[in-house]
Parts: structure tokens; sequence; C-alpha cells
């Protein structure tokens, strides 16, 4: 019965993306195209379908999910603002709670998303119509080899947030960089209990790359403490509880502007700041997961 179920979920979530999602790409071809008095209402139309995308998906996870225990703690938000969301990651799972949680709180959310999910079908085209950059990882020794491949991934940044500063939006930012796994704790020794190492030069371009728009940050703790679901997991009802805390910080002045890879002082204060949030987050974790 549970597979069933799963199974019916993720084709309705699919059917849900594969609308959607053609229908943000064929609006969104017609914009470079289109009379310069009419690129800005079709721009605005494609924001609505993709809101729209995220009200279905809101709507399968409450009525196919109804058992899942929400605790959501978070201010009042402005949706006319540009913001910076930074959040611990886990799951896929992640990425469906958040745009559930902001949805019509937050301006629409854009990810910084492995380049491997441009191939998923209709996510892919659709998230790169909405202007979310495809980040490509390289090795240490694939850099040495490709020494031109250096700065891919900021020069891709550096396009997506001049998109993103013609209207407010909501940058996602997952500062580990990947899931959370204790594999991958033990591998990079982490410091923290419940989260692997940030990195902190991405949002650093960010802030600087969005010419000090973005003022304040949303810090957002995601716990589930029956346990780290996978998608397949969600889709079958096995999701138990999900407790939420989100925060909203000042940018220290000291850390609003700066060059991260040249100003080793400004490089010191941004990380000082960044270990700071970290050593919190971890510490709300495990108050969090010892609530059940």
């Amino acid at each position: 019965m549970a597979s069933l179920r799963g199974m019916f979920f993720l084709m309705v979530g699919f059917l849900n993306t594969a609308v959607h999602g053609s229908l943000i790409v064929l609006f969104s071809l017609l914009i470079p195209v289109s009379a310069a008095s009419w690129r800005t209402p079709i721009q605005q139309f494609v924001e609505k379908i993709a809101e729209d995308w995220v009200r279905v998906w809101s709507l399968i996870l409450s009525t196919l999910t109804p058992s899942i225990r929400w605790q959501v703690q978070m201010p009042e938000l402005n949706r006319q603002a540009w913001h910076l969301v930074l959040a611990n990651h886990q799951s896929w799972v992640d990425i469906i709670i958040l745009f559930h949680i902001f949805h019509l709180k937050l301006p629409f959310l854009r990810f910084f998303l492995k380049y491997e999910l441009l191939y998923f079908p209709f996510l892919g085209l659709a998230c790169r119509a909405l202007n979310m950059p495809f980040m490509k990882r390289y090795s240490p020794a694939y850099l040495e080899r490709h020494p031109q491949k250096r700065g891919e991934d900021l020069a891709r940044t550096r396009a997506a947030c001049a998109h993103f500063q013609e209207h407010p939006v909501a940058i996602v930012n997952f500062m580990e960089g990947t899931r959370f796994s204790p594999s991958k704790q033990a591998e990079q020794d982490s410091p923290y209990r419940h989260l692997l190492k940030p990195k902190t030069g991405g949002v650093a371009f960010v802030l600087r790359a969005m010419d000090a728009k973005i003022h304040s940050v949303l810090d957002v703790t995601i716990a589930y403490p029956a346990g780290i679901p996978t998608l397949w997991d969600l889709a079958c009802g096995r999701l138990q509880a999900v407790h939420i805390e989100v925060r909203q910080l000042d940018i220290p002045v000291e850390c609003r502007q700066g060059d991260y890879e040249q100003d080793m002082q400004y490089r010191q204060r941004f990380q000082a700041w960044i270990a700071h949030l970290w050593d919190h987050k971890d510490r709300q974790l495990s108050r969090m997961l010892s609530t059940e």
C-alpha cells in the first residue's frame, strides 16, 4: 500500500512539474523576441506560473501527506524585498519543504543547482528559464589539468545575480555544498555534530554581486526528529515530523561588501561571522532533535 501511495505521489508531482515546467519554458522563450513593452508582463506571467507550480506542490503535500506534524517558527517577512536564505541541507526533501513554507511569504525561491539537474526532464529547463544558475563542480586534480575551468561557477553566479537585481528574489544557498551524511561528516572531520563545514565564498560573492540590495539573511534550520527522510519516504507517507526555525538576521556592516578573494582581512571577518552562525545552528539542531 505504501509503495502504491508513493508511486501515485511521484506521478502527480511529475505531472505538476511537466505541465508547469513546459509553460515556464514556452513563455520564457517569448521574452527575448517580444517588443520591449511586452517583456515585463510576460516575465511576470512566467513568475505566476512558477508560483502556481509551487502552489500545486503544497496542495500535494497537504492532501497526500496529511499526517506530517509541522512545527514552523518564522518572523513576518517582506515579500517585496530581496532575501538571502541560508539553510542546512540533509535531503532532496529540503527543497520541497522550503518552497512549501515560504510560498507567498517570499519572492519565488532561486536555488544554486547542481549541473546534473539541468538534464532532469522538464525541471532542468524550467529552472534555467527562471535564471537559476547550474554549478559544475570540478575536483582539484581536474582543475590542475584544466586551469581554464577555474572561475566558471563565479561567472555563472555573476550572470544570475545580474538577472536577480531586476526584481525581488529569494536566493537560497545550502552552504554545506552537499547533503549531510555521517560519512561526509567524518571525511571532512567536521567540528559540528549535525552539520558539514560551511562554504563561505559563494555567499560573499552573492552579497557583493547584488550591490547592497540584500540587507539581511534568513537563517533556516531544518530538523527531522524521526530521522532524515528520502524523497521516497516522503512520497510513501513515512515522514512523521518536520521542525523548522527561521531567524532574520542583519548582515554585519563589516561583512556586507568586500573582495573575498583578494582581501584577507575581509575574508577572515566573513568566515568568523558564518562560523558564529553555524555554531548556533548546530546547537539549535541538537535542541530541535531532542524535542521529539
